[in-house]
C-alpha cells in the first residue's frame, strides 16, 4: 500500500482538490488496482452483502452488461453478465433489501446534457463473485417530476427506498447555482411499471460551472453503526461529504462532516464502506487507482 501524507502546503499540486480551510481526508493509503483492465470505466461502487469482502463495479455508457466483482485490493474476482437489459448508460449501483432478499439495483440514469425524458433502473437478485451470469428480475422506468437532470449517485435504505442526488450545476429562477437535489424511490414503486420521483430535499453541496469539486458521482450508506446511526457519504470529483441520515430509510439529514482528497486524479467516480469504518474510493480508467482513509 502507498501512503499518502495527512498534509501539504497549500497550493501543492500533490493535493489539488484541498480549498482554503478544507480539510483532508485523514489516513490515506492507495490500496491497490483495479485488475480486470476490461473494468476502465468504473462509475460506481457497492460492497457484496452475500459475501463479504468482495465489491462490485460497472463500466458507465455504451459497455457491455456486465458486473465486476474485485476485493479491497482492486483484484479482479469475476464478471457477471447482466441478461435481460441494455447498457445506455449504468452510473449508479445500490444494495438492498428486496422481494427475493438482496438486490443490486442498476441504475441506467446517466444524463450528461439532461435531455432523457425517461430513465431505467433494472433490480437484480445479488450473484456470487463466481456466477456467470444473472436476469433482472424487474425494471422500473423512472422520471423526475421537476424534468431531466443529470444523476450519478444513488444508494439504498434499509427499508428498500432509493435515494438519488443530482451530480451537474443548475441554477434557480435568479440565475444563482442551486445546492445538489435529492430524490426519493420507495419500494413500493416496484409495483408499478413507471414512477415519477418528487424531490425531497436539497444538501448543502453546490456544484458551479468551471469547477468540479461538487459535481456529485457516487453515494454509499453505512452499515448500523454501533450507536444506532447509518451514515451517508457522498463523493464529488474533489471531496467527500458525510451526512446524518434516518436509519430506517437512508433519508439525508444534517451534515456532519466534507473532506478533500488528496489524490491526483479527476475521475473519483466509486465510493464504498469499508468494514473499519474507511471509506474506499475507486477511480476510472484502466487500472484504476482505489483509496481507503477517514473523514474527517
Amino acid at each position: 500500500m502507498t501512503v499518502l501524507a495527512a498534509a501539504c502546503e497549500q497550493g501543492s499540486a500533490r493535493y489539488r482538490w484541498q480549498r482554503d480551510g478544507e480539510p483532508l481526508m485523514r489516513e490515506v493509503v492507495r490500496v491497490g488496482r483495479l485488475g480486470d483492465k476490461e473494468l476502465d470505466e468504473a462509475s460506481g461502487a457497492v460492497a457484496s452483502i452475500a459475501e463479504p469482502g468482495v465489491l462490485w463495479s460497472q463500466n458507465d455508457s455504451g459497455n457491455d452488461e456486465y458486473l465486476f466483482a474485485y476485493d479491497s485490493t482492486g483484484h479482479a474476482l469475476g464478471r457477471v453478465l447482466v441478461k435481460g437489459t441494455k447498457n445506455r448508460d449504468w452510473e449508479a449501483l445500490a444494495s438492498g433489501p428486496c422481494a427475493e432478499g438482496q438486490c443490486i439495483t442498476i441504475g441506467d440514469i446517466g444524463d450528461n446534457s439532461a435531455r432523457r425524458d425517461e430513465l431505467t433502473l433494472h433490480q437484480l437478485v445479488e450473484p456470487l463473485h463466481t456466477s456467470v451470469s444473472v436476469s433482472v428480475s424487474r425494471s422500473l422506468t423512472l422520471r423526475y417530476t421537476d424534468g431531466p437532470h443529470d444523476v450519478e449517485a444513488m444508494y439504498a435504505g434499509a427499508d428498500g427506498s432509493l435515494w438519488l442526488v443530482t451530480k451537474r450545476p443548475t441554477r434557480d429562477a435568479a440565475g444563482r447555482f442551486r445546492p445538489v437535489r435529492v430524490y426519493h424511490v420507495p419500494r413500493s414503486a416496484w409495483e408499478q411499471r413507471e414512477f415519477v420521483a418528487d424531490v425531497i430535499d436539497s444538501l448543502p453541496i453546490t456544484p458551479v460551472k468551471g469547477a468540479a469539486h461538487d459535481w456529485v458521482t457516487d453515494a454509499s450508506l453505512s452499515p448500523l453503526l454501533p450507536d444506532g446511526r447509518r451514515l451517508l457519504v457522498l463523493l464529488s470529483y474533489g471531496a467527500v461529504h458525510l451526512f446524518e441520515t434516518d436509519p430506517a430509510t437512508g433519508k439525508p439529514g444534517a451534515a456532519v462532516a466534507r473532506c478533500a482528497l488528496p489524490i491526483r486524479e479527476n475521475t473519483a467516480e466509486g465510493i464504498a464502506w469499508v468494514p473499519d469504518g474507511r471509506i474506499l474510493l475507486v477511480t476510472e480508467g484502466t487500472m484504476g487507482a482505489m483509496y481507503a482513509g477517514r473523514c474527517p
